[in-house]
């Protein structure tokens, strides 16, 4: 595809620009599946050139994330039934593929104690359009040990609905992100995280189907389905207080906390773990646990009553009340192939179980992906 074919081509400039003191490349390969019958699969290329005795970097990448399902939300919603094949049974559905495509574009220049950036993306498949811009600022204060971040985002998102080019529906997202990094001392960092943003536009999906009264499926006993509907804006904030501590020199853990709150009513609690051991120089193994759960969103129900009255519905799972957990363990090396050529590598493997207490169709999800990547620097 042409975008595709544009960005490889910008990549190829990175990787050769003129006067470019430091160079890296690196290839990724995702893939996820889970039990309810959903498959991702995402290829990743990325390059960085540094310049002005590197004080300026610019950074590059491609991602494809393809999708095959016959999800929970297609199963039963009745806006996107598909004929039964040749052979297919009562009940079955022919699963959908879809692929989006993401070009990310960066650049950062330090000055003195200062390291102002920018950065553009673009993502798009057939129903779904964004374009997203960011500013950022870190500063690093006298005394080498206390950092601040701050960055301003925007992105415009065009909702589109496949088979119905008449549909579009904007979305606009601002966001505004704080950071303070605190070193106390060789062994003990910690960090605390402001993340909000304002959301305005088309929120839904424009293929959910929410089924009033009887069990509440389209595919079921519902007496009516309607498309869903979500406020039209909606706030969101979340703050992160996370640290890591070092064990001598071949061993540190991290401790984290996420609480997030949105005017919607779902509030959410994140707790992560995680424990690193340096076997050997240029060696890491690391074992990762996440914890999460969330209420629902004040609107949403598991079965609405068959009423005219109600302004928002949603068949959305994740404003549902739901918790997960995640466990994955990765491990990163690298080798010197020639002189100042260096191959880095890493793979990792997680499983993350979903249970959803209050969701009609679908208790719990069990998930399993992996990751593996390459990386050159020059």
């Amino acid at each position: 595809m042409r975008r595709t074919s544009i960005f490889l081509a910008a990549l190829a400039v990175l990787g050769t620009a003129a006067r470019a003191e430091a160079n890296e490349g690196g290839v990724s390969f995702f893939v996820r599946v889970d039990s309810d019958r959903t498959t991702v699969v995402s290829p990743r290329v990325a390059a960085a050139a540094s310049f002005d005795r590197d004080r300026t970097t610019v950074r590059g990448s491609y991602m494809a994330d393809v999708w095959t399902s016959a999800s929970i939300d297609i199963r039963t919603a009745a806006s996107i039934r598909r004929p039964r094949e040749p052979g297919q049974q009562d009940g079955e559905y022919r699963a959908i593929t879809e692929q989006r495509d993401q070009l990310d574009l960066s650049i950062t220049h330090e000055v003195d104690d200062v390291t102002l950036g920018a950065s553009y993306y673009y993502s798009g498949e057939n129903d779904y359009w964004s374009h997203g811009f960011a500013v950022r600022s870190v500063q690093e204060l006298p005394g080498n040990s206390t950092t601040i971040e701050e960055a301003l985002t925007y992105s415009h998102d065009v909702v589109g609905r496949a088979g119905d080019p008449t549909f579009s529906r904007p979305l606009d997202s601002f966001g505004l992100r704080l950071v303070l990094t605190q070193i106390f001392s060789p062994d003990v960092i910690a960090q605390i995280v402001y993340d909000g943003s304002y959301r305005t536009g088309f929120q839904s999906s424009p293929y959910r189907y929410v089924g009033l009264g009887g069990d509440g499926l389209c595919g079921g006993t519902a007496v009516l389905c309607v498309p869903e509907a979500h406020p039209a804006t909606r706030i969101r904030n979340a703050i992160v207080g996370q640290a890591r501590f070092a064990f001598g020199s071949s061993a540190s853990a991290g401790l984290g906390y996420r609480f997030y709150l949105d005017d919607w009513g779902v509030m959410s609690h994140t707790a992560r773990a995680q424990i690193a051991w340096i076997p050997d120089r240029g060696h890491t193994i690391t074992l990762a646990y996440r914890f999460y759960t969330q209420t629902a969103a004040a609107f949403y129900m598991s079965v609405y009553p068959n009423r005219e009255d109600i302004l928002n519905i949603s068949r959305d799972r994740e404003l549902s009340p739901m918790f997960s957990n995640r466990l994955a363990l990765s491990y990163q090396g690298g080798a010197l192939l020639t002189e100042g050529v260096t191959l880095k590598f890493a793979i990792a493997v997680g499983g993350t179980a979903f249970v959803y207490p209050d969701f009609v169709g679908l208790d719990e999800v069990y998930a399993l992906d992996t990751t593996l990547s390459f990386t050159l620097e020059l």
